[in-house]
């Protein structure tokens, strides 16, 4: 029987069943991920949709990747299918057909856009299909309305509708039409498909229509290693590197910084040119890499929040420098595990301690998901900080979208410096997570939490402190932290 054939049947074995009938087990399973609920009503309705049948190499059934357990955890952390993409304006003269054509290819050259995942008495799977038919919707524009804003409600509907994992491909992708011609393409993937390294890649090499056979080990064959002797060895090695990391937080008193707020979860944003400014500075100064001045400041900054002068950080790594992952099309970046100790350190100081434990926390980022939590479980770690710099990880494509909340006012204001808050929901977050970016000639530093773990006031705290330190560290590195 063929790959093909046992996909369908896995998937009808764990039963295409609607919202109202899935159980809580099996929404903790991953079967359906509910997005961000419904999006706008009336939702726009595609004026045609073009059947683009697709084939590609390779088939067959393997256990999901390290990296695709690391996403799916926290996808259903968040009850988010975490989609990525968003809108952009097309050249003049493209024809939908000439979209469907490069949604063909897309489907035929990556393996993990022919991907499907289920789950059955066995565990969770992820099928890999040689052929197959998905759609490209054509909207079209009424005469009132501003085709930009249409891309912008095909986009929010796309991002909000719930994903079925099962029975839906992993992109979504929609022309736009305003008096016959083409002017946007919404283009939405689901995360568990692509991180942004393996996006970049993909996005080069379809605006350049790569003919070479794609390069990177793929999923099914990373599957494959990590269950051989070799993969298992080296997730041993990783373990105990992690458990010699976090030996010296036994015993370490517990922490208390909850303030319980109604809706429970939040996100803030500090847009500092400040920050900018000067840890371009440090790193100049210290000869250093800025995301090692910014990991110090961070780091600090939360030893100062929490009164513990060794922090937990959980870095988001792509894992790309390895060369069997460098240019593969699917998700294989990680949260690994991070432990800063600021203990008596001046600033540059605590800048060269961040260098070594980035440097260490990059290089044993690729293992299972599952031993790390396993061991953070039993351990005295307190809170632990997810953090992701994206600055680095721009694809070479750009796309506009509306996914990021606008800030709500007040927003509190200290020189070019804006500190706002942004999202309120029962959407469930990360206990702490910090995400940097740049922004215009500055830094930004986004912050989501639990309330129920971390008080808002604290989080505010957090972010000017962050800027603070990185002015008082830019005068004078051999001044102590204070830890």
């Amino acid at each position: 029987m063929s790959a093909d054939v046992d996909v369908a049947e896995g998937a009808n074995r764990v039963g295409a069943v609607g919202e109202a009938e899935l159980d809580p087990v099996a929404l903790h399973g991953g079967l359906w991920l509910p997005g961000l609920g419904p999006g706008f009503q009336p939702e726009p309705v595609p004026t045609e949709r073009i059947p683009v049948p697709f084939t590609g190499r390779g088939s067959g059934r393997a256990a999901l990747t390290w990296g695709q357990r690391d996403i799916w955890a926290t996808m259903l952390r968040q009850r988010n299918w975490l989609p990525q993409g968003g809108r952009r304006p097309l050249e003049p003269g493209t024809r939908p057909q000439d979209m469907a054509a490069e949604l063909a290819y897309v489907h035929s050259r990556y393996q993990t856009m022919r991907t499907r995942f289920v789950r059955d008495a066995d565990g969770a799977w992820q099928w890999l299909v040689s052929r197959g038919e998905t759609a490209l919707e054509v909207y079209d524009t009424p005469a009132d309305q501003d085709p930009d804003e249409l891309a912008a409600r095909v986009e929010a509907v796309y991002r909000r509708r719930p994903h079925d994992l099962r029975t839906d491909w992993p992109i979504r992708m929609a022309v736009i039409r305003a008096g016959g011609v083409c002017t946007h393409l919404v283009v939405l993937m689901h995360h568990l498909a692509i991180d942004a390294g393996g996006a970049a890649v993909m996005f080069r090499e379809v605006a350049a229509r790569e003919a070479r056979e794609p390069t990177g080990m793929q999923p099914l064959d990373q599957a494959a290693w990590q269950t051989s002797e070799a993969g298992r060895r080296h997730n041993d090695r990783t373990l105990r590197h992690f458990a010699q990391a976090l030996e010296p937080l036994r015993g370490e008193p517990p922490v208390t910084l909850a303030a319980p707020q109604r809706p429970r979860h939040w996100s803030g944003r500090l847009t500092s040119p400040t920050l900018a400014a000067c840890v371009a500075a440090i790193s100049e100064r210290n000869r250093i890499d800025d995301s090692a001045v910014l990991t110090a400041l961070i780091g600090i900054a939360f030893a100062r929040v929490t009164g513990r002068s060794r922090v937990v950080l959980r870095p988001r790594v792509g894992n790309r420098f390895r060369p069997a992952l460098t240019d593969a099309v699917c998700f294989v970046a990680q949260s690994g595990l991070l432990v800063l100790d600021l203990a008596g350190t001046t600033f540059d100081e605590a800048v060269s301690r961040a260098r070594r434990a980035t440097m260490a926390a990059m290089k044993n980022a690729y293992f299972d998901p599952d031993t790390l939590e396993s061991l953070l479980a039993r351990s005295d770690s307190g809170i632990a900080m997810f953090f992701n710099d994206r600055r680095a990880a721009a694809p070479s494509v750009s796309y506009t979208t509306e996914a990021a909340p606008n800030p709500r006012e007040p927003q509190t204001v200290r020189g070019s410096s804006v500190f706002a808050w942004l999202h309120r929901g029962p959407e469930p977050t990360e206990p702490l997570a910090v995400t940097l970016d740049d922004a215009a000639g500055a830094l930004s530093l986004s912050l989501h939490f639990d309330t129920h773990v971390i008080a808002p006031d604290l989080i505010e705290r957090l972010a000017w402190d962050v800027e603070q330190l990185a002015a008082l560290a830019e005068r004078d590195g051999t001044a102590p932290t204070g830890l």
